[in-house]
């Protein structure tokens, strides 16, 4: 899987970069679908580590500043229109605050499941934004031969 290189349009890229800076200085999420006719469209997730954070600070001490957690009923709902359609999953995407674009553990965490990647075709868009703009951006890709997530292109 690593090595291909995420291909998005500079109106994708534009809708993204937008999102990452409007939540800004809450981390941003989202999803990257790719429809049946090759068409990648940008769905806006909403962060709502906020929401868990105030209902259980001890079980979610992290904030929207530092931490991400999609709306699963969202995020199935985006998923099964797509692939109703004749589409898939092409990336998830997320933005770290004041800070480089880099996969974190957790972000490494949360796309396994049971040592495997949850979604194995996927590929996360990391987005750094400091005081309020985009200053860079990764992708990683999972290498079923190292075992592990690894950076790869981004064409826009």
């Amino acid at each position: 899987m690593t090595g291909k290189p995420l291909k998005l349009s500079q109106d994708v890229w534009e809708k993204v970069v937008a999102h990452a800076a409007a939540d800004y200085p809450a981390e941003c999420c989202g999803i990257l679908a790719e429809e049946a006719d090759g068409t990648i469209v940008v769905h806006p997730c909403e962060n709502i580590q906020d929401k868990l954070h105030a209902k259980d600070p001890s079980g979610h001490p992290r904030t929207s500043e530092t931490a991400y957690r999609m709306d699963d009923l969202q995020v199935h709902r985006f998923l099964s229109e797509t692939e109703d359609a004749g589409g898939r999953l092409r990336s998830f995407y997320h933005s770290h605050i004041d800070c480089d674009a880099y996969f974190s553990e957790e972000d490494h965490n949360a796309a396994l499941f049971m040592d495997e990647p949850a979604y194995p075709e996927a590929v996360y868009l990391v987005i750094s934004v400091c005081g309020g703009e985009v200053k860079g951006q990764k992708v990683f890709g999972w290498s079923g031969e190292r075992r592990v997530f690894e950076e790869i292109p981004l064409d826009v």
